[in-house]
C-alpha cells in the first residue's frame, strides 16, 4: 500500500511540475540547435530584413522536404536548425545579396519514444528530454498491475546494427529515492513496462521479436500518450 501511495505522490508532483530538473551530467540532452529535423516537424524560416513573402512556418513532408517561395523543394531532414540556417543563406545568396536567415523548430513531431504496457501501446512525442518515471506516469501505469522493478528499454544502436536492452528499477526511485535509475530516454527508444505477472525475460524477448523495429515505427495507429513539452 505504501508503494501505491508514494507513486501517487510522484504522479501529483510530475503533474503539477511543468519544468523538469536538468538531466545529470552525460545524460541525453537534445537542445534545439542539435535537434535533427525530420518528417512532420514544423520549421519557421525568417528572412531579414523581414520578407513576408518568404518568411513563414513550413511543415516537413514525408520525404524530408519543405517547399519554399523562390527556392522550391529543399531537403531538410537530418539537419539541425544551425545547419539549415547556413544552407538557406547559401541558397538565397543566388538571388539576394547577403541574406540573413533565422530558423526555429516550432513543433517537433519526428522525435518520439514508444511505450508498451500490459494495457496499451502508444507513443510520446518529445519536445524536451524525458525520463523513465515521467514516461511511466504519462503512460498511466499502476503499481497494482505493472512490474515497476523491471522496466526494459530497447534502444537501436546504428553503429552495431542491432538493439541493446537495458533494465531499470522504478521501485528503487519510489522506495529509496534512488534517482540513478531515472535515466533519460533517447528518441526512438521502446519502453516495455511488463505486467506484474510477467514470469521471465523471455516474455520481453518474445515481445521484441514479434513487433520488430520497422513494424512499430511504421504503425500509424498508435495511441498518443502525450507530448513532453
Amino acid at each position: 500500500m505504501r508503494l501505491y501511495f508514494l507513486f501517487f505522490l510522484l504522479f501529483i508532483f510530475y503533474g503539477c511540475y511543468k519544468v523538469p530538473p536538468p538531466p545529470p551530467p552525460g545524460a541525453y540532452v537534445p537542445p534545439e540547435t542539435r535537434y535533427p529535423i525530420g518528417p512532420g516537424d514544423f520549421v519557421e524560416i525568417r528572412l531579414f530584413p523581414d520578407d513576408i513573402s518568404f518568411s513563414g512556418v513550413y511543415q516537413v513532408d514525408d520525404e524530408g522536404r519543405v517547399i519554399l517561395p523562390l527556392l522550391g523543394e529543399v531537403y531538410v531532414a537530418g539537419l539541425t536548425s544551425v545547419v539549415l540556417r547556413l544552407k538557406m543563406e547559401e541558397l538565397l545568396s543566388k538571388y539576394i545579396r547577403n541574406p540573413k536567415v533565422a530558423v526555429y523548430i516550432r513543433d517537433m513531431k519526428s522525435q518520439k519514444i514508444f511505450v508498451w504496457t500490459n494495457e496499451k501501446v502508444g507513443v510520446i512525442f518529445l519536445q524536451r528530454p524525458i525520463n523513465v518515471l515521467e514516461t511511466a506516469i504519462m503512460a498511466g501505469v499502476s503499481p497494482r498491475t505493472s512490474k515497476l522493478s523491471r522496466i526494459y528499454i530497447l534502444r537501436w544502436d546504428e553503429s552495431k546494427k542491432r538493439s541493446d536492452i537495458y533494465s531499470v528499477d522504478l521501485e528503487k526511485i519510489i522506495r529509496e529515492g534512488d534517482f540513478s535509475q531515472n535515466v533519460y530516454l533517447h528518441p526512438g527508444d521502446i519502453v516495455f513496462i511488463p505486467s506484474k505477472y510477467t514470469e521471465s525475460f523471455r516474455e520481453v524477448l518474445s515481445f521484441y521479436s514479434s513487433i520488430g523495429w520497422g513494424l512499430l515505427y511504421g504503425f500509424s495507429g498508435l495511441q498518443v500518450l502525450g507530448i513532453a513539452r
